[in-house]
């Protein structure tokens, strides 16, 4: 049944697409044309939406300056049939505006596919006329793109894959994947990024396929059903193939985001999955997997000027089984999420220094934890901790580095570790010893922050926010994450991003303010690979009147 349902929409379509049934739906003086045939821009990414059955047209025009065209065709969640064909039309391009004149005669066909990945047609302009480009989707609705250029330059709109390919598993563990891939051939473009998107379905062979609503970009993703808090890592590779330096990259480490499948991910088809932008890294390192699971893994190219991608050749990876062990260990130069339970004490293990001293970061992202730290059996730290502050151990070489973890409140915590050899190579290498911020000298346009640096180089960045006056404001400054980076805030709140000097106190005057409104102060650090302090929050009320 479904094969002789699919020849009756082969059929129609074909008859549908011939020169002679299409003129004999739209005769050339009928302003219909217009209806069914949709103009193609040059040089920008058009979007477009398929109804099973029903074929969406467009058309472009060119003439013979342009040496040559290239039209590439992306769908997203379905495949697609496309066919492309040419118009010769005789007349001079400022006559051109009445194309339906030239319908009477027959198209030539140049090009077909049918599938569900990228495809890319290039063809020489020989003669004036018009492409006519034919898209049908014969299984399900789907969305799809399209981009046409005219190789007016030598840069192409869209990433160019390299010679080889393929997405390269370097090494399997119970709960991590390590993956690898060579870089994006052609001119290096600022805004190029690498996209990995991991699932338990199937291999995607374009990027819309991974996101079911562009407008929103999700790095972080939770599902409570299939168990899966993914942590990803970048390392910054030697040329020397399998050859790494000691320092690795985090980069962009997903929150912890709450489950919600509603305008991103759909639960039925996407259920489990999760897309990380590494930026331009070219290597990922996937922690926080099952164990004994099979994953399929994919990796994008994305331009984000010109919202064009290109898919890498996707792989999957089943993890080991895993050895239960009563005490977990903390990796050197990886930033790892720490996720307490409520009541409940958490055990890691820490490499001796290799020379002398060892560094360790930690940052308490929701709450107070209390942090001890054991060297061959002998309490050297107990105490509280809020927020961020790093620590010097040292002294014992060979000796057994324990560190536990229980969450001050009782409830839910999640602790941020980062341990290394090199004391530059910590996030912060040097921290203020309080993250508070001050307003004053507030007028009716202005105020202005007042907080104590972390040292020369760091990054600090103000948000500031309208907020009613109604708002319960101890409420807000109570529930805060101060590990949420400066990607969760929308760019109309950006006040100022600078480097810090080698003042110990810094003030910012906030100007462009409303009179009589409230509004939230956030202050953000910034250091090493993306890691983020984000201060308390502090409400200001600007003046009603100005003197």
């Amino acid at each position: 049944m479904e094969k002789l349902t699919l020849l009756l929409l082969l059929s129609f379509y074909l008859s549908s697409h011939s020169p002679t049934s299409l003129a004999a739906l739209v005769p050339p003086d009928s302003n219909q044309m217009y209806d069914i045939w949709r103009s193609l821009p040059m040089g920008h990414k058009v979007d477009g939406f398929l109804s099973v059955g029903m074929p969406v047209r467009y058309y472009f025009n060119v003439n013979r300056s342009q040496s040559t065209v290239t039209i590439k065709v992306t769908p997203c969640e379905s495949p697609i049939l496309w066919t492309l064909e040419f118009l010769t039309a005789h007349d001079s391009p400022e006559q051109w505006g009445s194309w339906q004149k030239h319908w009477h005669r027959a198209p030539k066909a140049l090009f077909a596919f049918e599938g569900n990945g990228e495809e890319t047609f290039s063809s020489e302009i020989t003669s004036d006329g018009f492409f006519l480009l034919d898209i049908i989707s014969l299984e399900s609705d789907t969305s799809f793109q399209v981009f046409v250029w005219d190789s007016q330059d030598d840069i192409p709109p869209w990433p160019q894959l390299p010679s080889d390919p393929r997405v390269d598993v370097l090494s399997v563990h119970d709960d991590k994947v390590k993956l690898s891939w060579k870089p994006s051939i052609g001119p290096a473009e600022t805004d190029l990024e690498y996209c990995v998107f991991i699932n338990k379905k199937h291999n995607f062979k374009t990027f819309c396929a991974t996101q079911l609503n562009t407008k929103k970009v999700l790095e972080g993703y939770y599902d409570s059903e299939e168990d899966m808090t993914l942590n990803v890592i970048t390392e910054q590779l030697q040329n020397t193939a399998n050859a790494y330096p000691k320092r690795s990259m985090s980069l962009k480490t997903p929150e912890l985001v709450k489950h919600e499948t509603k305008g991103f991910f759909s639960s039925h088809s996407l259920s489990g999955s999760q897309r990380v932008c590494v930026g331009p890294w070219t290597n990922a390192t996937i922690h926080g997997l099952k164990p004994k699971s099979l994953y399929y893994l994919d990796v994008f190219a994305v331009s984000q000027k010109h919202g064009t991608s290109v898919a890498y050749t996707g792989t999957f990876a089943e993890t080991k089984t895993k050895h239960k062990s009563q005490v977990s260990k903390l990796p050197n130069d990886e930033m790892v999420n720490i996720f307490l339970k409520n009541k409940g004490v958490k055990v890691i293990a820490v490499d001796p220094p290799s020379y002398k001293f060892k560094w360790l970061f930690v940052h308490s992202c929701l709450h107070k934890v209390h942090i001890q730290i054991m060297i061959n059996g002998q309490v050297q730290l107990s105490q509280s901790l809020h927020g961020a502050q790093n620590f010097k151990l040292g002294g014992h070489s060979k000796g057994n580095f324990i560190i536990s973890l229980k969450s001050s409140k009782g409830s839910l915590g999640l602790v941020k570790l980062f341990t290394t050899n090199n004391h530059n190579n910590l996030p912060f290498p040097s921290l203020p010893s309080a993250t508070n911020v001050s307003v004053s000298k507030r007028s009716c346009s202005s105020a202005t922050l007042t907080w104590t640096t972390s040292g020369y180089g760091i990054k600090y960045c103000i948000y500031a926010r309208h907020i009613e006056q109604n708002l319960d404001l101890r409420l807000i400054q109570k529930h805060q994450n101060s590990c949420l980076s400066t990607s969760y805030r929308s760019p109309a709140e950006k006040v100022l991003c600078r480097k810090g000097g080698s003042k110990t106190l810094i003030e910012e005057h906030i100007t462009d303010l409303k009179p009589g409104k409230a509004y939230l102060f956030d202050l953000y650090f910034i250091g090493h690979d993306n890691t983020t302090i984000k201060f308390p929050s502090q409400a200001s009320k600007t003046h009603e009147w100005c003197i």
